[in-house]
């Protein structure tokens, strides 16, 4: 059988925060000077071809070819390689675009490896959202605060000096996402940064960087009065979570609601996970999020399709509410968009993560990583793309004031 490219379809997030790589990767030797070239032409043309986000994206594939199929020939070692492949990923600037090899020397993954998120506002690096319980969070870092520097260097020049550099038109969201890598770090070094609030002076905070966070069980639970609290555990790829929902609601009796909280999902999951859960809560067969695979030729919505999930009694019937955040990710967003579009729950909270679509896995031949990137668009079932979509009882972390304003607000919505 030839060597050639092979694209397997993935539904989740990878969860990637897991242990470093200490030496050189384990790569395959390299064939000649210019296999890592081969292998980068090889992704580049796939993605020309299937990456469903492409036209929104602004990236000139010319001068992608130009910068960086030198760059990577020159490549004298595979965490080299490496650096290079993930400079040629984030020119595309999609938190759903990623290698499925690490080192220390990578950039954590957003949104699961960071506590904050940030965006460029009138110039000025903002915080938008910090996650609650986390390091940033216990240093004080509060949504509204300015980040003045990142590692010493002002942090309009950082996010200048490490933008794209292929891009056909200037794109605000470029600089977002750079901005938050940024903050995110790497691996294998510290986050040292200085914040300035609205009403306070300047700081510097110098943080570890984020480690994976274990948890005992996938589903934790808990009474909030005579309201039902499960909060899933960044579990969506975990099939053992079907089994703790499922014995969880055999135990809740007469409570007269249920709060399911999707805001430690950052690393999203699978459908064989997530839509058992669902089934929980409908009945028959009813869709919950429409697809698009944007071919030669297709519209939307025209070409798209609906998918659906199947109903798995004992039905679950009294009132729903689901909490999102920034670390709703992925299949969480799906959860999120689906429970809403069945209008089966409300949905309170901030916007999510805004990973764009399912991804694929295409994989580079000499050098044997694999690489995710979005082949299908995901939308609402009224036509919302998942990745712009926002809850219909918004909290803005910005003015929301409280120990946990989206859990307060789920519980007005509630009462009322």
């Amino acid at each position: 059988m030839p060597d050639r490219p092979v694209l397997a379809l993935v539904m989740n997030r990878r969860t990637l925060l897991a242990a470093l790589v200490a030496t050189a990767l384990p790569l395959p030797t390299h064939a000649n000077e210019c296999a890592n070239a081969d292998d980068l032409s090889l992704l580049i043309d796939q993605m020309a071809a299937r990456y469903a986000y492409l036209p929104d994206r602004h990236v000139d594939l010319a001068k992608l070819r130009a910068v960086y199929l030198p760059e990577i020939c020159l490549a004298p070692d595979p965490r080299a390689f490496l650096s290079v492949l993930e400079r040629f990923l984030a020119e595309f600037h999609d938190h759903h675009i990623e290698a499925n090899t690490n080192n220390g020397r990578s950039p954590q993954l957003v949104p699961t490896g960071t506590d904050l998120w940030a965006s460029m506002t009138g110039g000025r690096a903002v915080i938008e959202q910090v996650r609650s319980q986390s390091a940033s969070a216990k240093a004080g870092v509060r949504a509204g605060d300015e980040v003045v520097s990142i590692a010493g260097v002002s942090a309009g020049d950082a996010v200048v000096a490490h933008a794209p550099r292929c891009l056909s038109a200037p794109d605000p969201e470029a600089m977002d996402y750079t901005l938050r890598v940024l903050l995110a770090g790497t691996h294998d070094a510290r986050r040292v940064f200085v914040v300035r609030g609205r009403d306070s002076a300047a700081r510097t905070i110098d943080l570890p960087p984020m480690t994976r966070e274990e948890f005992a069980t996938p589903l934790a639970t808990r009474s909030i009065g005579d309201v039902a609290y499960f909060r899933i555990e960044n579990s969506l790829g975990d099939t053992a979570l079907i089994d703790a929902f499922d014995k969880a609601l055999a135990t809740i009796g007469n409570a007269r609601a249920l709060i399911i909280d999707l805001r430690n999902t950052p690393s999203g999951g699978n459908t064989a996970v997530a839509e058992p859960v669902m089934g929980r809560f409908i009945t028959g067969r009813p869709g919950y999020q429409r697809v698009f695979d944007p071919g030669p030729g297709k519209t939307f919505p025209k070409d798209s399709w609906v998918k659906w999930v199947r109903a798995r009694p004992p039905t679950f019937t009294e009132p729903l509410v689901v909490l999102v955040n920034r670390w709703t990710g992925s299949m969480g967003e799906g959860m999120a968009i689906g429970l809403d579009g069945m209008k089966r729950a409300t949905v309170v909270g901030t916007r999510m993560a805004d990973l764009c679509g399912a991804t694929s896995q295409f994989m580079l031949p000499k050098n044997g990583i694999g690489v995710d990137f979005p082949t299908e668009r995901l939308y609402h079932l009224d036509g919302t793309p998942r990745e712009t979509w926002r809850p219909p009882v918004f909290v803005d972390p910005l003015t929301a004031t409280g120990d946990d304003p989206i859990l307060a607000r789920a519980l007005k919505v509630l009462n009322t």
